[in-house]
């Protein structure tokens, strides 16, 4: 952790105290299950006790937190099997009507309890509490789910019973719902094994003194979830717009003046509504809050370039999306960047600082809900704050109070007069009107200012949002401050950011529901289109050294970490006692800076001479650049698929990662205007000709279950669609060779102008750029100049006029000393420039490699 100040020794103490609980919170993390939304191959299991079954004895009771994904799948939770001859059970989920259904099965033979809690139940919070208790004297079986629906039910008496225990796909129970467990307790009257699932890589489960028990396959490890920030869901608007979070509902929206977007978490999905009229206030920087208590999302605006007349804040119903006039007072004052922090409680608006006409402001203003007027805020002192923007604000549930971090700006509140960034912290004490500076950092990193939204969980921590404003194309890092001293550390890994105007913004949000944090992202290249990227981290966040400290799960492991702690906490108790006896001495903790981990380099050039992987020349499906199809002897049979059939060939593999299409919304994408009678046998025909097209290439196959298609593909097919997915998915490295060929066959679906496919393709083409983004600013950060430029390259293949891979491949090469290689890189950028957009790049060679 960061130092800030001279730590008291009780706050080391108590530092070193709260890192051990901390730990404790860390092993217990959890694991991720796949379901039927993946191939049978690729779903998921963790089996315990197969090779060793102990015996269990009294009552046998299987604990544990479960989350639900909410992607319609369903299926067997977990299997009890025994090795002898005595019954073997499970569990299976299953959605019904507005019910989360429960059952618990004598396997073969009859459901014994029957559970169902309301669907709104399940998903007011992210875990649920399970236990299976099976009292193997008295023969009886109960099952609680939630800690209150609770059935028993007769089973057999046994003396005791040493069964298997499976979560997910077992044997041929291959109905797997999506789902996640944690806090794994199994014990009888003898004994108790807890499974803390604290690895984030390996196939092997440990209990907590680090005995193995089981084995995982095709699972992700959730402490991975707490590093890696997910991107959940993007979405575009050609108009001036704003965005928020609703913590309550777990909604993402988006808004311009005609529609809203609405992304789901839960889900993953997207919907758009337009307005029957339009946003009453005319958007320009598109500044909104939430007021959860009438489920309505107000706009405003405090400046116009031009004297204005009309709406300044207006509110959208969430309930039936119309707009209601709030406010025509007009502020008059551009308080571009302000920070902001709506108060429920209060039902007011508190916004502070911002920039505008050349000048820094510090002056705290309050928009009223119940009057619709702006006022000075009452008795709030502000002589401690100097004029700033860029500025963050966020509200403590357990302090009560207003927290207000850094930003930039001077004493003098004048632009001219330059500006400084400012790392302190504030707190507003708005019922007994106090403003009080907590501390105030010596930074010695890179600048950053804070992104909107702090995060005040407790009454010990801050988390915040930060990245430097002054560079285009940079990252955004989550960082944890102590509300007492400063002291920090980083946390997570970070999210790429385009910040060259000033509607771009991003916001941190707490969801306690789901137990994450929230990060919305609004990019613009013109201050008047933009993107609206959602992210998700699980909370509580770990840093780079935490996500890698259990991978190797032993009992020594285990002990060193008690050990260590006891140490740490001993060692601070004598220098608490010695410290009443001694002079006072400063306690001088090490500092360390974790912010700079390094990641190992990459020398494309060398992976490039070591090939991993060669393109198949048989058995082999190729959607990227021209769509190929070979079948087992190499032949290419792309002539055999039609327009139509390459159509549903494709929605259908679009669609396979999930629990695939539904055969309805296939008729409706693809003949939306036939009568259901003739939809029937046009699909069914279709569907045939597409089966018979694809009967010459091994592993791939059309599988319709439960209503739905998919496309299932196996060894020896190639798919270059499914192999980029599974490569995302599990965070592999683009500018790798296999992936890297991959991409420069063309872009996806190339040559397709079908509208069918244009969400798909923007959304595959946006995630590749984001990351080959954010691959270029770490290889550059550790001047890896072979890999900055593999990375620009590839970017420019998906975009051959993107000017960030162009200046990046620029500086790579520059670094690299190969002019001619620059120039040519150049030229080529400059021709299809005039070539797409028919004028010349107005930048010149010369400009670009001396900046």
């Amino acid at each position: 952790m960061m130092k800030a100040t001279t730590l008291p020794l009780r706050v080391f103490l108590f530092l070193c105290l709260s890192n051990f609980l901390f730990l404790e919170n860390i092993f217990a993390q959890g694991i991720e299950l796949t379901g039927n939304h993946q191939p049978i191959e690729q779903r998921s299991s963790i089996r315990l006790f197969e090779q060793n079954h102990p015996n269990f004895e009294g009552v046998l009771k299987i604990n544990f937190d479960l989350h639900i994904r909410d992607d319609g799948t369903s299926g067997y939770l977990i299997r009890l099997k025994d090795k002898g001859h005595n019954p073997t059970y499970n569990l299976y989920f299953d959605k019904e009507d507005q019910e989360a259904v429960f059952r618990f099965n004598e396997e073969g033979k009859s459901s014994l309890i029957r559970l169902a809690i309301s669907l709104d139940k399940l998903h007011a919070k992210r875990w649920l509490p399970i236990e299976v208790a099976y009292d193997l004297l008295k023969g009886k079986i109960s099952l609680t789910v939630d800690n209150q629906a609770t059935e028993s039910v007769r089973a057999r008496q046994l003396n005791s019973y040493s069964p298997a225990i499976i979560f997910g796909k077992s044997d041929y129970l291959i109905d797997v719902p999506s789902f996640s467990i944690r806090e794994l307790v199994i014990a009888d009257d003898r004994q108790q094994l807890r499974f803390p699932m604290r690895e984030s890589t390996g196939s092997i489960l440990h209990d907590a003194s680090g005995n193995a028990h089981g084995k995982v396959s095709n699972v992700t490890w959730l402490l991975n979830r707490a590093y890696h920030w997910q991107r959940n869901g993007a979405m575009y608007s050609s108009r001036k717009s704003g965005s928020e979070y609703d913590v309550k509902r777990q909604l993402a929206y988006y808004f311009n003046s005609d529609s809203l977007f609405i992304h789901h978490l839960r889900g993953g999905f997207t919907e758009a509504i337009r307005f029957t009229s339009p946003c009453p206030v005319l958007i320009k920087l598109g500044n909104s809050f939430i007021d959860s208590t009438e489920n309505r999302l107000y706009v405003y605006e405090t400046f116009y370039e031009h004297p204005h007349e009309g709406p300044t804040v207006a509110s959208l119903s969430l309930d039936d999306y119309t707009w209601r006039v709030e406010s025509d007072a007009y502020l008059g004052l551009e308080l571009n960047h302000h920070g902001a922090h709506y108060l429920a409680e209060q039902r007011a608006l508190f916004v502070f600082g911002g920039f505008g006409n050349m000048l820094y402001n510090n002056d705290m203003r309050r928009y009223q809900i119940d009057n619709s007027d702006w006022t000075a805020a009452q008795n709030i002192s502000k002589d401690e704050i100097l004029p700033r923007y860029f500025t963050s604000m966020g509200y403590g549930e357990v302090t009560k109070k207003m927290y207000l971090f850094g930003g930039m700006g001077n004493e003098s509140g004048q632009h001219i007069v330059g500006r400084k960034y400012f790392y302190d912290l504030y707190d507003l004490d708005l019922a007994g009107g106090r403003t009080k500076k907590l501390w105030q950092l010596d930074w010695k990193e890179h600048h950053f200012v804070p992104a909107r939204g702090l995060v005040i969980p407790d009454d010990r921590w801050l988390y915040l949002l930060g990245y430097p404003e002054h560079v285009s194309h940079s990252l955004i890092q989550l960082r944890r401050f102590s509300l007492a001293d400063g002291s920090y550390e980083q946390l997570g890994d970070s999210i790429p950011i385009y910040s060259d105007k000033i509607s771009t913004r991003a916001k941190l949000y707490h969801d306690k529901n789901l137990q994450k944090l929230i990060a919305i992202v609004q990019e613009s290249d013109d201050d008047i289109r933009s993107k609206v990227s959602v992210y998700e981290l699980d909370f509580p966040a770990i840093s780079q050294s935490q996500l890698h400290a259990f991978t190797k799960s032993t009992k020594t492991e285990v002990s060193w970490w008690i050990g260590f702690s006891v140490v740490i906490i001993t060692a601070g108790t004598i220098l608490l006692y010695r410290k009443k006896h001694v002079t006072k001495q400063a306690l001088q903790p090490e500092e360390r800076n974790v912010s700079q981990t390094a990641l190992p380099k990459i020398d494309v050039e060398t992976a490039m001479k070591a090939p991993s992987w060669q393109h198949p020349d048989k058995n082999s499906i190729f959607l990227f650049g021209d769509f190929t199809v070979l079948d087992r002897r190499g032949n290419d049979i792309s002539h055999l698929f039609s327009t139509r059939l390459r159509q549903v060939f494709c929605l259908i593999l679009i669609h396979s990662d999930a629990a695939g299409i539904s055969s309805t919304l296939l008729s409706h994408l693809v003949w939306p205007d036939k009568p259901k009678d003739k939809v029937k046998t046009s699909r069914g025909v279709t569907i045939n000709n597409l089966r018979k097209s694809l009967n010459t290439v091994e592993g791939v196959e059309i599988v319709y279950k439960n209503g739905h298609y998919r496309v299932a593909i196996s060894s020896p097919c190639y798919c270059d669609y499914a192999v980029l997915r599974h490569a995302m998915s599990n965070n592999h490295d683009l500018i790798s060779q296999d992936i890297s060929q991959l991409i420069r066959r063309g872009s996806f679906l190339m040559g397709s102008d079908d509208p069918l496919f244009d969400e798909t393709k923007s959304k595959l083409e946006n995630e590749l750029t984001m990351r080959l983004q954010k691959t270029m600013l770490l290889m550059e950060q550790q001047e890896n100049w072979n890999s900055l430029f593999a990375a620009a390259e590839l970017l420019m293949v998906l975009d051959p006029i993107h000017e960030m891979g162009l200046k990046k491949g620029l500086t790579a090469l520059q670094k690299l000393n190969s002019t001619t290689q620059a120039s040519r890189f150049y030229s080529r950028f400059t021709d299809q420039y005039q070539q797409l957009l028919g004028e010349t790049y107005p930048v010149s060679f010369a400009e670009l490699i001396t900046r």
